[in-house]
Formats: C-alpha cells, structure tokens, sequence
C-alpha cells in the first residue's frame, strides 16, 4: 500500500479565543462565588449562581472534540481537560461512506444500523476520501450525498 495522508477535523463548536474567554469569566466568576460565600451575610442565592455558572464555563472551556480518518478507519476523540474516550469505526464495520463536498472541505456520514456518526474533514476534497476508501476497503459503497440549504 502506498502512503496514505490522514485526515483529521475537529468537532470544536467555538474558536480558540471563545475558550479562553469562557475560562476566565468562569474562574472570575468562581471567585467571586467564592467571596460570597466567605464573607457570608447572605442566603443560597448570593454565591451559588455564582459557583455553578462559573463552574459551568470552566468546564465547557475544556472541551475538545477530534476526528481522524485513517488505516484504522474513523476515529472521533472526545476530551474534557485531557480525560475522554475514543470511539473506532473500523474500515470492516462501515456499511456505507457518504460524502458531502463543501467549499471549505468534505462532510462525511458513516450510517450504521442504531444511529451513525458524522464528521467535517477541512481542506479534504471527495477525490481524497474516495481514495481512501478505495485503498483501505475497495467494497465499500461510497456516495455523494445532498446537504441541505
């Protein structure tokens, strides 16, 4: 087999500079959750608002989603500050590659019988993903698929 590149995407919702800001108003809002509570002279609702909105942000803001399609077949990592799991469709567990051509990349559907995964490949065009395909599993139906407007 010839090398073949992998393609990798990721699923972030937001960009790299919306993190940080969700993680310092989460560690503003922390402390100050927390000098509520410590100076006291209030109920619940003085500090716990607080605390879990800012908890809430601080743990959102160490969310991270990756994609990989390679030899091993299509690989999808989720991360919460470093800690997560990976799931593996194997090449010989695909039923079907449907490819979806963007402007800015490829999205790709892999349906399986309960439910199916998805993934957005940047920079990746259907040539690329049907040569992959080709090369890894020559039998797998592969077809382009119609997105919605």
């Amino acid at each position: 087999m010839s090398e073949m590149r992998v393609f990798s995407g990721s699923g972030l919702p937001f960009p790299r500079w919306m993190r940080g800001v969700g993680l310092l108003t989460g560690f503003f809002l922390l402390s100050d959750g927390l000098r509520r509570l410590l100076t006291g002279g209030g109920g619940l609702s003085d500090f716990v608002p607080y605390l879990l909105v800012g908890s809430a942000c601080v743990y959102v803001a160490g969310y991270d989603k990756k994609v990989t399609l390679s030899e091993k077949g299509f690989v999808r990592q989720t991360l919460f500050w470093g800690k997560g799991r990976t799931d593996i469709l194997p090449w010989s567990e695909m039923e079907e590659m449907i490819l979806m051509p963007a402007a800015k990349g490829t999205g790709v559907l892999f349906p399986l019988k309960d439910r199916g995964w998805r993934a957005f490949f940047p920079e990746a065009t259907e040539a690329d993903l049907r040569a992959a395909a080709a090369e890894y599993r020559p039998e797998l139906p592969v077809s382009t698929g119609t997105g919605s407007r």
